[in-house]
């Protein structure tokens, strides 16, 4: 029969070990003390923690009021800007200057309340790119990208100094290479159209106009002061209205000549008072040039015969006057009233430069057609030579050639014809 009691004995054993762990266990639990909270204490802790973080709360939007309002804005811009064409951002390095900052804060301010005054150049009616650009319904494109395109990028970014005047210079340089200069703008629209078919000029044409006979009417003589480009007026001496006609031709500016009464081969026609005759010596002659011319006053730059083919055809005669003219330092003008002229001959022996009529005569027919047509051959004759000297009449064409002349001027200088005197071709 087997023996059990061993086995009993090993259980009570470990029995006995366990319980002592077990009571030391029990004991350190035993003497643990117990936490207790109280409820009013832990309230006024998560109070004061609240608090702490409602302050830090205000604080903090206090202090950064923008960036709180920095959503809203955004918000009304993009409801303001289209949804196809995105406002384009700026970024931090392409600012080089403070005045850059400056121009491109001013670009996206007025795209908030009033998008329609942030157009930078106010297209002219001759403009038509300017016009493109800045229709921008047309070519949906917002007031920002057109200002940019027409500063930003106009202008290099290392041209940092001259961003301030930027807007200036880029519509100075639109309009310099759309509008023509100023003078061609302002023939183009002072010109009246070609009513007169004026050919344009060629081998530079130059005009020289002589007004005879002046020396009766102060009033018909200033009816060629008045035109507006430079002429030369003859007056006649010893007449009632010499001195005042002199008087009015120096007034204006245009050029004073004496126009010397000579003998006509006709010995019919009589020249006038102070005429040089010839029965006359070289003296003589001298002394009634020399008188005449002081009648006439101070200015006088020089002299033309009035009739006179017997005195021009001569000479000896047509020395002597040629004398009194480089004595007194003037020049002489022949109206050729004889193809035997000995003028050219003279002045040659004494080494002069004289002038002389190369043209036709204005206003032979006192008809505005016939002398249009005669102007027409002055301008042909110029492009041919190189300059025209034509002869008309202060009283005898009063009526039509100041009028006929003032409208022919703007096309005439449109077309290239110069207007001289002779002093100026000296």
């Amino acid at each position: 029969m087997p023996d059990s009691s061993p086995k009993r004995t090993q259980k009570s054993t470990t029995t006995r070990k366990s319980s002592p762990a077990k009571k030391r266990t029990a004991t350190r639990r035993a003497k643990k003390p117990k936490v207790v909270l109280a409820k009013s204490r832990v309230a006024m802790l998560c109070g004061l923690i609240c608090g702490i973080c409602v302050i830090a709360i205000g604080l903090s939007i206090a202090l950064n009021p923008q960036e709180e309002r920095k959503p809203q804005k955004t918000a009304l811009v993009a409801k303001t800007a289209e949804p196809k064409t995105p406002v384009p951002k700026t970024s931090a390095p392409e600012k080089s200057s403070s005045e850059t900052v400056k121009a491109q804060s001013v670009k996206t301010q007025p795209l908030k309340a009033q998008p329609e005054k942030t157009q930078p150049v106010k297209a002219p009616k001759t403009e038509s790119v300017t016009q493109k650009t800045s229709s921008v319904p047309k070519a949906k494109v917002t007031p920002q990208e057109v200002k940019e395109t027409n500063v930003v990028k106009t202008i290099p970014a290392n041209q940092a100094p001259v961003v301030r005047n930027a807007a200036p210079q880029n519509k100075n340089s639109q309009l310099a290479s759309v509008r023509p200069p100023k003078e061609q703008e302002t023939i183009q629209q002072h010109v009246p159209r070609n009513r007169f078919n004026i050919p344009q000029a060629e081998n530079g044409a130059t005009i020289v106009i002589v007004i005879d006979d002046a020396g009766r009417s102060v009033e018909n003589t200033k009816k060629y002061t008045s035109l507006p480009f430079p002429i030369t007026i003859a007056v006649l001496p010893k007449l009632p209205q010499t001195r005042a006609c002199a008087e009015a031709i120096r007034a204006s500016g245009k050029e004073l000549i004496l126009h010397q009464p000579m003998q006509s081969m006709n010995l019919s026609l009589d020249p006038g008072p102070g005429k040089i005759t010839a029965d006359m010596n070289s003296y003589q002659i001298a002394s009634i040039v020399k008188e005449n011319l002081l009648e006439l006053g101070p200015g006088v730059r020089g002299m033309n015969n009035h009739e006179g083919s017997l005195i021009t055809s001569n000479e000896i005669k047509i020395g002597a006057v040629l004398e009194v003219c480089a004595e007194k330092g003037i020049y002489f003008f022949d109206s050729r009233t004889t193809a035997d002229t000995k003028a050219p001959q003279a002045a040659l022996e004494r080494d002069m430069k004289i002038f002389e009529k190369a043209g036709p005569y204005l206003d032979n027919d006192i008809d505005r057609a016939k002398m249009l047509e005669r102007i027409m051959e002055t301008l042909a004759y110029a492009n041919r030579h190189g300059k025209a000297l034509v002869i008309g009449h202060v009283d005898k064409s009063v009526k039509i050639l100041p009028d006929l002349l003032s409208e022919m001027y703007p096309e005439m200088r449109a077309a290239g014809y110069r207007f001289a005197t002779p002093s100026m071709l000296r």
